[in-house]
């Protein structure tokens, strides 16, 4: 299990800052033709999501066929399904706006951010119970995100 989270961890930070250095990457000005254009982000999102489409359609054919020509493509998605999917898209659409904006360690903050909120609102809603563990790895954030964000930190401490 740690060596998984540890690849894991490796292989999404290496994801990160290769995309943010292909989106942010300065090309060179070219005279523009037909051949070579600039396209936007939205329009690179549309292409992965129209290949990522592709994949999952061929999966489908090849282990579900049956069950989807018995029953149907959307056999029992109901409304949760529906937000489900609005919620991964809007998700996606707002993970693309930070890379454009802002950098992969933002990103990676505003991904721990939202783990510690949903373990929070988790305890509040669903009487979840929290560990020692998950408080000071709160407190790991609120230092980390204290630390990158801090001018002149070591005048103020030393």
């Amino acid at each position: 299990g740690i060596f998984a989270t540890v690849g894991i961890s490796a292989c999404s930070g290496l994801a990160s800052v290769y995309t943010e250095k292909v989106i942010k990457a300065k090309r060179p000005e070219k005279q523009q033709t037909s051949t070579s254009q600039q396209y936007g982000l939205a329009y690179t999102q549309v292409q992965l999501a129209l290949v990522s489409l592709c994949i999952m359609g061929v999966y489908c054919v090849f282990i579900e066929l049956d069950v989807i020509i018995e029953k149907g493509f959307f056999y029992e998605f109901n409304g949760a399904a529906m937000l489900s999917v609005f919620v991964g898209a809007i998700g996606g659409l707002i993970v693309a706006g930070v890379l454009k904006y802002a950098d992969a360690i933002l990103k990676g903050y505003a991904t721990a951010f939202s783990i510690v909120l949903t373990g929070i609102v988790s305890m509040i809603l669903f009487d979840t119970h929290l560990n020692v563990l998950y408080f000071l790895g709160i407190g790991n954030v609120i230092c980390s995100v204290f630390l990158y964000s801090a001018k002149d930190l070591d005048r103020l401490l030393c």
